[in-house]
């Protein structure tokens, strides 16, 4: 989600489904809005060939994982048409005398494959829902094993320098615009069928192949939005389902830059507030003066760029680049001051340190070829996904213009460079198909949020729990993205959604769990 957060985006569809706990045909039921065709019945009377995991899912699978395929119209408005296989993964439950279902995952992105995560056993959720449920990973179509999309030259990232003329702008677009055509080029048909609807669609058949009543589903942060999208089509078939690090359906992929700009400039003032407070004045004597220090820097920077040690220029779209990351995380703050007091005395490379730092932090490890595979497809699948999800990003170089500098005059750390962030969808090739609404059902599902995310903040969670009206909302205490079942576990969190997942229980409107 923006990079960080542009990863939170909007839509909504409507769909006839499959349905029936063992089922060997779809539901009777007609699509209410008659746009989709009821599913051929081979659909959901497929059966899954479950067998060993290989290394095109993980090279390390985790005893009893098991893998297979399941197949899926390509367009559910032309079923007799294209499939797509979906590559899934499965670790029975431990308990299987007491076993309750499948739970479903989804890691979000958008584009992030799941079934490696239940096979390496990277996700396992808490200690009770593992042992009662089939933990069930998949890849949502064209990412991932799922027939992975191709785009030659890449895809559009947000500018390093972003544009400031007309002119830069037009060569931005053109630039963006090439890759997405090749993209459209590579990818094949799949590419215009990425959309959560769609993957909400490819749940059902799951959830009906897998022999289960109803779906009970963990989706964290995009995994959120395709959860919500289920509960939209489907909601007589929604059974326990978690949604972790929410995103805001009702919110267009504008108002999610602005979003991000919000968390961003927030996230600076909390940092300058602990700096003063920890008695460090280097950048100034109250936190508004380190801020208007900083600030004041930004804009020398856009006047008279510093150079780097390999010679490049660092510029405030450099400055601001950094910061968006460093100061939602509050583990980086120490070095981050190292890095500005050196860069405001005139050497920008103790940011690269900053960068060096981090990566030593995180294992300093090469990647696997897997890895690298994994990183390169999650941002191929990301603007694949929410360019369609999206509808409102701006569609010509004037218009990206005239928004960066609206950003920039609200916000100069952190305007300019989210709203650059837009520029995939901006150019993408096939127009979007989401609806941004508030989505309202009836199912008591489960929202959980860090009170500090800096990539689905608390508000969305906030603004999603007003708009269902059975749902419970479980703030965990401190900063994070995926509170649940997390590297960084916490007792009471985890108890709290196990027992939504086996007992059934919500905790109450809204819950907390100290940081």
């Amino acid at each position: 989600m923006t990079a960080g957060a542009l990863a939170a985006a909007t839509l909504v569809v409507t769909v006839c489904g499959v349905g029936g706990a063992a089922a060997s045909r779809p539901d009777d039921a007609e699509d209410p809005h008659g746009s989709v065709p009821v599913l051929p019945a081979r659909f959901a009377q497929q059966q899954v060939r479950w067998t060993a995991c290989g290394t095109d899912v993980t090279p390390e699978p985790v005893p009893r994982a098991e893998c297979g395929w399941v197949t899926v119209p390509v367009d559910y408005a032309a079923p007799d048409g294209q499939t797509v296989k979906l590559r899934v993964s499965r670790l029975p439950a431990k308990d299987h005398s007491r076993r309750l279902g499948s739970l479903l995952f989804n890691p979000g992105g958008p584009g992030a494959g799941g079934a490696a995560d239940v096979a390496d056993g990277n996700w396992r959720a808490g200690d009770r829902a593992r042992a009662r449920y089939d933990l069930v990973g998949f890849d949502p179509r064209g990412t991932a094993g799922s027939g992975q999309i191709k785009c030659p030259d890449g895809v559009a990232q947000g500018p390093e320098d972003p544009p400031r003329t007309e002119a830069a702008a037009e060569r931005t677009f053109g630039d963006a615009t090439r890759r997405a055509q090749a993209c459209r080029r590579a990818s094949g048909a799949v590419l215009a069928h990425m959309d959560s609807v769609s993957v909400a669609r490819d749940l059902d058949v799951l959830r009906t192949v897998l022999g289960d009543a109803k779906l009970n589903y963990t989706g964290f942060s995009y995994g959120t939005f395709i959860g919500q999208q289920y509960m939209k089509l489907f909601p007589d078939k929604v059974g326990r389902m978690v949604l972790d690090g929410v995103v805001n359906p009702a919110a267009d992929i504008r108002q999610v830059a602005r979003l991000d700009v919000r968390t961003a400039d927030a996230g600076m003032r909390r940092y300058a507030r602990d700096l003063v407070a920890r008695g460090d004045h280097r950048l100034g004597a109250t936190a508004g003066d380190v801020v208007r220090r900083i600030t004041a820097f930004a804009g020398k920077l856009e006047r008279k760029p510093l150079r780097g040690a390999d010679g490049g220029e660092f510029t405030d779209a450099t400055l601001s680049a950094y910061l968006s990351t460093a100061v939602t995380s509050e583990e980086d703050w120490r070095r981050l001051t190292e890095a500005l007091v050196a860069a405001l005395a005139g050497d920008p490379t103790a940011f690269e340190r900053l960068d060096a730092e981090v990566a030593g932090e995180d294992g300093g490890e090469k990647l696997t070829p897997q890895e690298e595979q994994t990183e390169e497809n999650v941002s191929l699948s990301m603007p694949a996904v929410l360019c369609l999800d999206s509808p409102s990003a701006p569609k010509s170089p004037k218009q990206m213009l005239d928004t960066a500098d609206a950003a920039a005059e609200q916000s100069p750390l952190f305007g300019r460079y989210y709203a650059w962030q837009m520029i995939d969808c901006a150019t993408w090739p096939i127009p979007p198909t989401g609806v941004v609404e508030p989505i309202k059902a009836a199912a008591p599902v489960l929202l959980v949020s860090y009170t500090d995310d800096p990539n689905t903040p608390l508000a969305n969670a906030r603004a999603v729990h007003r708009q269902l009206d059975h749902s419970s909302l479980l703030v965990r205490g401190g900063q994070g993205h995926g509170a649940y079942a997390s590297g960084d576990p916490s007792a009471c969190t985890d108890r709290v959604v196990d027992t939504y997942l086996v007992e059934g229980k919500l905790p109450g409107r809204v819950a907390d769990c100290p940081r």
